[in-house]
């Protein structure tokens, strides 16, 4: 049986070959791990609201109970009485906490409410305070998800319809998930204080089960 003579620069071919696949397979397996890591990352939240998402006289608010029960890192930046136009407290309306939440670098810019804006004669503005502070979440690199304002029971006051109705218009044309919160209403009676001024601790746990819910429609894929 004759011996089989591979030539030099043949096998120093077959040598090359091997150890570029080699490295294939070794830069393949590094790639796939650091998507593992990045996957295995929480999903970073901001959320941008109201007294409802900022709380009162809760313990603990739905934004926390969400970050809690899913393990998704959440800052909640919601302010009292703040709306896409309304200024709250503070003087700030909803583009500012949009300013404050893009210093933790979050993935997904979450807007709840919209409660505030319901005793302006007209929507035109807050056509544009919604437009502004879906923008700046855009033009920011972050992914804006958008839940309308949610009441407690049926039939819903027609100023709150008005302001679901033109927010969910905004985000249909921009492109933006928008969770209608009044379809039925997220929140029941016995969810809310007795002066009815926002949700009891109870209702603050339905909001995180049911906002989360939404949220993984949204982004976990």
């Amino acid at each position: 049986m004759k011996r089989l003579t591979i030539a030099p620069r043949t096998l120093v071919a077959v040598l090359a070959a091997n150890v570029l696949v080699s490295a294939l397979v070794a830069t393949s397996v590094f790639a796939m791990t650091r998507t593992s890591e990045a996957d295995a990352s929480p999903l970073a939240i901001a959320v941008v609201g109201d007294e409802w998402s900022a709380g009162f006289r809760n313990r603990t608010v739905w934004p926390t109970l969400m970050a809690e029960r899913t393990g998704w890192s959440v800052a909640n930046f919601a302010l009292p009485d703040s709306g896409f136009v309304a200024d709250g407290q503070g003087g700030h309306a909803f583009t500012y906490q949009v300013d404050r939440a893009d210093a933790v670098d979050p993935r997904v810019v979450l807007i709840v409410g919209g409660l505030g804006d319901t005793g302006l004669p007209d929507t035109e503005a807050i056509v544009v305070g919604a437009t502004d502070a879906i923008n700046k979440i855009i033009v920011g690199g972050r992914r804006p998800l958008l839940v309308g304002p949610t009441w407690f029971e049926t039939p819903v006051p027609a100023s709150v319809v008005r302001v679901s109705d033109v927010l969910r218009s905004t985000a249909d044309e921009m492109g933006v998930p928008y969770l209608d919160a009044l379809d039925p209403p997220l929140l029941t009676r016995d969810q809310m204080w007795p002066d009815l001024s926002g949700p009891t601790d109870a209702g603050q746990s339905a909001l995180a089960d049911m906002i989360a819910a939404w949220v993984r429609t949204q982004v976990i894929r």
